[in-house]
């Protein structure tokens, strides 16, 4: 490979020195200013490249955080449901998704509370912990589903179990079956649409994921 002697974009020399250098962006720094610069170039140099590096960095971190609002509005339209051959559903087997989460603490050890607590503020606490680890096997089910091509969760399964004897945590564990619905108005008119947004959404953070900004 010859050597460039000229930066591509704005054709200053490529020099090293004490006194005064100009180097080559990297393919990485200069595949982030090209996603949004027009016209593209096949390469930056410190001279040209650093405002534009900055400023397409911060695009990405922008878009990106935009992203994940749309993913965090838009996933809870994934079904995830325990029935295993939904009536009318068409529908592809893609693969099992799986959810954990650790909730505490004194979960266990609070269900010894008298009969009176249980039935109140304490089973309220209860409740509240419960939910939040439900709640987030939820969203790793969704978001593994989405991940693997899929836009439904069916035959989902829910265990709970103590983690370390008499410590009170407890585990909320999730597994169920990732599939694509060919027939996705089954699940309301229009989600469709929805679901194929959120599904651009996923694959658009995933591929901007792929960049190694300033911020990361």
């Amino acid at each position: 490979m010859s050597e460039i002697n000229n930066c591509p974009n704005c054709q200053a020399p490529i020099k090293s020195g004490i006194l005064s250098s100009n180097a080559l962006y990297s393919k990485m720094q200069t595949a982030i200013i090209n996603e949004y610069k027009e016209p593209k170039s096949d390469g930056y140099c410190s001279k040209c490249g650093k405002e534009l590096y900055e400023k397409y960095s911060n695009q990405i971190l922008f878009e990106r955080r935009n992203i994940i609002n749309e993913l965090e509005r838009l996933i809870i339209l994934i079904p995830v449901i325990s029935i295993h051959t939904p009536l009318n559903w068409d529908y592809e087997i893609i693969g099992m998704v799986t959810g954990q989460s650790t909730t505490g603490t004194g979960v266990i050890t609070e269900f010894t509370s008298s009969f009176t607590d249980f039935f109140g503020a304490q089973s309220g606490r209860h409740n509240r912990k419960l939910k939040e680890g439900e709640d987030m096997c939820f969203i790793q089910l969704r978001k593994q589903a989405l991940d693997l091509g899929a836009n439904a969760v069916i035959a989902t399964d829910i265990d709970y179990s103590e983690v370390g004897a008499g410590k009170g945590m407890l585990m909320v564990c999730m597994s169920g079956t990732a599939v694509k619905l060919n027939n996705i108005d089954v699940i309301g008119k229009g989600k469709g649409q929805l679901l194929q947004k959120l599904t651009e959404a996923n694959d658009r953070f995933k591929f901007l994921s792929g960049y190694q900004t300033i911020h990361d």
